[in-house]
């Protein structure tokens, strides 16, 4: 019997030797990861099976009247598992099964990445080295069918811009287990369900590197509510949330809901931050609704950079009263279309709304999250009188030139920037052309 354990030893090892010669690449597939799992379980179990042989053949239980089936064995059978051969023989199988189980962790830590690549998050996002298969495999799971990272990533390469995180973020295993199951991941908007994974990256700092804590999501288990940067009531987030229809015909929807994303639904908060007294994130009166979860991202980010970086030394701006008929009522139709769609050239647009009625701003992100310095233009207007724009153009970009020269010389780059996006009203708003 020992010899046939040493025959099929001989065949593993030589396929484990073919195996071997693969590049793990080539495992990366999703029926190679079936049958390597398998595998694994496979040998796990005879590894279970091996060693209670070996204890059973080195401490013999006492003689038993189920055991005295074993008469029927060869007289040697039991003594010749006690050699040292046939030890070794069962320490090749052991060293064989783990063998394949490193094999398996390569190929999915192969597939992680190429996974990871293909959702668009190379550069954005790692694994941790030290996840588990079991990790591993969740990891997986969520670059793969987790739906897509596109939102996500972009708010970590803005968050990665304005100097609150180094890309690539690891996850790590703590992050994996803000979703206990997969239930628990789809039982929420996408877009939420994944900042709730990376959130915690993402430091706010102040220009004095002092830390005002990270963007991480909360869901509350009693009663499943959303929270933002703190774990408190006041602090809550409101998906999906009702809107007021006061200016809107009363046979049309909120333009919220009419562009409504499944995925990325809007958002309303409470969250402000202040620079009174210490400073720091407060709860305040005012409630805002944003657009989605990923526009409410980016205005988070994007409002305490604002709000830490305010001084004329590292934010530069000019703003102008313009009418919406202006230039055939080219502001009219960009604030009436889809609050989801970026002005030509722009990498996000964030459109928030005061609740219960007041201002909407829309805010389009004019530079690209590679940049070395992040500039928007802003348009204000009131929900009541939807005639005049507030436009205002921002920047972090170092002025050239004489203080006493105009924005456009000054901020060069920035100019060409908006000057791309802004259309029919350019000229009039950088260079003040008569509307």
């Amino acid at each position: 019997m020992m010899s046939g354990l040493e025959q099929k030893h001989s065949e593993i090892s030589c396929l484990m030797y073919r195996l071997s010669a693969l590049d793990p690449s080539d495992l990366s597939s999703h029926d190679c990861s079936l049958h390597m799992i398998a595998a694994l379980d496979q040998y796990a179990k005879l590894r279970a099976t091996l060693k209670a042989l070996v204890k059973s053949a080195t401490f013999p239980a006492p003689r038993t009247d189920a055991s005295a089936k074993l008469e029927d064995l060869p007289a040697d059978a039991m003594g010749r598992l006690q050699t040292s051969t046939d030890l070794t023989s069962v320490g090749r199988l052991k060293t064989t099964a783990r063998l394949i189980k490193s094999h398996i962790r390569d190929a999915l830590r192969s597939r992680l990445t190429d996974a990871t690549d293909k959702a668009g998050l190379r550069g954005v996002v790692r694994f941790a080295p030290q996840l588990g298969d079991g990790g591993a495999l969740k990891a997986l799971w969520l670059m793969e069918e987790g739906g897509d990272w596109g939102e996500v990533g972009d708010g970590l390469r803005f968050a990665g811009q304005s100097g609150y995180c180094q890309l690539p973020i690891t996850i790590d295993a703590r992050d994996l287990q803000k979703h206990d199951t997969k239930t628990a991941y789809v039982s929420m908007p996408r877009v939420a369900a994944q900042w709730m994974i990376v959130g915690r990256h993402v430091v706010f700092r102040r220009r004095d590197g002092q830390q005002d804590g990270t963007f991480e999501l909360f869901r509350d288990p009693t009663t499943n509510e959303i929270r933002a940067i703190r774990d408190e009531p006041d602090f809550a987030v409101t998906l999906n949330p009702p809107l007021s229809t006061d200016h809107v015909h009363p046979l049309q929807q909120h333009p919220f809901q009419q562009h409504l994303k499944r995925d990325d639904p809007p958002v309303r908060s409470a969250i402000g931050y202040t620079l009174h007294g210490q400073g720091g994130w407060v709860a305040i009166g005012l409630e805002y609704a944003e657009t989605s979860v990923s526009t409410f991202i980016v205005d988070v980010i994007m409002y305490y950079h604002s709000c830490t970086h305010i001084d004329v030394h590292h934010i530069h701006g000019i703003q102008m009263e313009i009418d919406c008929g202006v230039r055939g009522g080219y502001l009219d139709t960009l604030l009436t279309r889809s609050p989801h769609t970026p002005l030509e050239g722009c990498s996000a647009v964030v459109t928030t709304e005061e609740v219960p009625v007041g201002s909407a701003y829309q805010t389009h992100l004019l530079t690209a999250f590679d940049d070395p310095f992040i500039a928007w233009v802003q348009f204000r207007v009131r929900l009541d009188h939807h005639q005049t724009v507030t436009a205002v153009l921002a920047t972090t970009e170092q002025p050239v030139g004489s203080p006493y020269d105009a924005f456009p010389v000054r901020h060069p780059q920035t100019t060409a920037r908006a000057r791309r996006s802004l259309g029919f009203i350019a000229p009039v708003f950088l260079d003040g052309q008569t509307p």
